[in-house]
């Protein structure tokens, strides 16, 4: 009797697995590429540039978690003001290669940072539409995924 019904979980089990369908395949694509942006500053009030400064850092870093600065500075004391922005950002502590910093006495300005972004297009799905088989299972729930993926670096194998 045990064996029987041991016999029967099992094959329930495996007819279950079998017959379910997580995700085909053909419902939602996606593409992850690289954006470039380069700002400079000229600092003639610092705080009103660090302000500016934190505003541009918070706005980057709710993009795209993985961004990566390179910054040329004129003054030590430039570094420093991102150096402290930088600081309160939980991944910048963990992965301190994220900041580049450069010394650079033939800057024009005091200050440019040059930022690379992974950002990611995912296709619209279309409605759903009454007595027509629709071409995109699971497609809202595959897009939403993909873009709550929390390092898109990863997803197209860059690390």
């Amino acid at each position: 009797m045990k064996k029987l019904l041991l016999t029967t979980l099992l094959a329930s089990s495996l007819l279950g697995c079998a017959t379910e369908r997580y995700f085909g395949g053909n419902g939602v694509e996606a593409l992850v590429y690289k954006e470039h942006h380069s700002f400079s500053f000229v600092i003639k009030n610092k705080t009103e540039t660090e302000r500016e400064l934190r505003r541009l850092v918070a706005k980057i870093e709710s993009t795209d978690n993985e961004a990566t600065y390179v910054i040329d500075y004129k003054k030590i004391s430039s570094k420093r003001m991102l150096e402290n922005i930088f600081a309160q950002y939980p991944a910048h502590v963990a992965d301190p290669k994220r900041a580049v910093y450069r010394h650079a006495n033939s800057l024009p300005n005091d200050l440019r940072v040059r930022v690379t972004l992974r950002l990611m297009k995912t296709q619209q799905c279309l409605p759903a539409q009454i007595e027509v088989e629709s071409r995109q299972p699971d497609c809202f729930l595959e897009s939403t995924r993909l873009k709550q993926v929390s390092y898109k670096s990863k997803l197209v194998g860059e690390q």
